[in-house]
């Protein structure tokens, strides 16, 4: 029985290896928990720089306001050149209260005279500016219905649905699963099977009874089961760090398996082509290294330019990553079909192409 020899062989190589094994399991790991620090992680209020020159009854009224919200952490700036530490990136955002401001509020209280006007200043590349923008907006129209004395007649009530209740740990979760299986799989099967090739092992396989498609298939099962292992650590690290609790379905196996086979097959289609070990290892790296960031693994794809959103589109990953997300955390039964057939099709592809271009009895 060659399959549980060969992948009890391999095991027992991996595990013998500190580096292989630290890369293999440790490296998405540390990822997860990088990433998942520095931006998953709540940072607190935003800092918002002001000036006030009316300072007015009103003003100061605002002011408290927007401070009551705790989603602001108001500094007097009037002692600083604001513009100009805006413009050197120190700061994100300020806001800019006119003389006369008091004055103009109360005039429109009592005729059709334009509104006081305060004036926000911010650096739109910085996400938390749009946040602090938007926070200033709501408080000012609170503001508004109280000196007006107004009674609303209509309210809204937000329903979070799909993704719009997904913090970006829970997105990242399965984009790191995900990054793990095609880094894992591809850089393994190249590394193994160019090194196979430059030390003859693959020679002296050929006059063996062992087929090329049983010894592919062992190195398949040896990759699922690496998977399974990597995709606990993570979901335990997941919990047990971020308390993240993902769902888990006979979805979310299928994707593993079909991601491993995928990218095991890709593995094999690269090493059959690049005879050197060394530049099968740079082969693979320049094939995983642009999907790492274009496949949504870290950032969702949507947020990319429109030409990289078009070349996310032709990448395997992408539709794993998606496949993931849609099981583990959105539950989206049409993302899931699709997701599945397209990286369950590329899978019987890429093994089927690597079974046949990845030939023993050569050199």
């Amino acid at each position: 029985m060659f399959l549980p020899y060969d992948i009890e062989c391999n095991l027992k190589m991996l595990f013998r290896n500190k580096a292989w094994v630290f890369f293999t399991f440790a490296f998405p790991l540390l990822f997860f928990l990088i990433f998942g620090y520095l931006l998953g992680t709540p940072s607190g209020a935003t800092t918002l720089y002001y000036v006030d020159h009316d300072s007015s009854g009103t003003s100061k009224a605002f002011l408290e306001a927007l401070n009551s919200t705790g989603a602001v952490d108001l500094k007097e700036g009037s002692g600083i050149d604001l513009a100009q530490s805006l413009n050197d990136g120190k700061i994100s955002i300020y806001l800019d209260i006119p003389q006369g401001f008091e004055s103009s509020v109360m005039v429109a209280r009592q005729s059709n005279a334009s509104p006081g006007n305060l004036q926000i200043y911010y650096d739109r590349s910085k996400p938390s500016s749009h946040a602090t923008a938007s926070v200033i907006g709501q408080v000012l129209n609170d503001f508004n219905l109280r000196l007006q004395g107004a009674k609303p007649v209509m309210t809204a009530t937000p329903h979070d649905v799909a993704t719009a209740s997904i913090s970006y740990l829970q997105f990242l979760l399965p984009g790191i699963i995900g990054l793990s299986i095609m880094s894992s799989s591809l850089m393994s099967t190249v590394g193994l099977s160019a090194g196979n090739r430059s030390k003859g092992i693959f020679r002296k396989l050929a006059t063996t009874p062992i087929s090329s498609l049983e010894w592919n298939a062992a190195k398949i099962l040896y990759q699922v089961i690496i998977m399974v292992i990597i995709v606990a650590l993570c979901l335990l690290v997941g919990w047990l760090v971020f308390g993240i609790h993902p769902e888990f379905n006979l979805w979310t196996p299928a994707f593993v398996i079909a991601g491993a086979v995928a990218f095991a097959g890709l593995g094999m289609i690269i090493a059959s082509f690049v005879k050197d070990e060394e530049m099968a290892g740079n082969a693979a790296s320049i094939v995983s290294f642009p999907m790492m960031f274009l496949s949504g693994s870290l950032f969702p794809v949507d947020q990319m330019p429109w030409f990289l959103q078009i070349v996310a589109k032709i990448l395997p990953l992408t539709y794993l990553n998606d496949g993931l997300r849609a099981s583990m955390i959105t539950n989206n039964g049409s993302v899931m079909l699709t997701s599945i057939a397209i990286v369950a099709g590329l899978a019987i592809v890429f093994f089927g192409v690597g079974i046949l271009t990845l030939k023993w009895k050569e050199d």
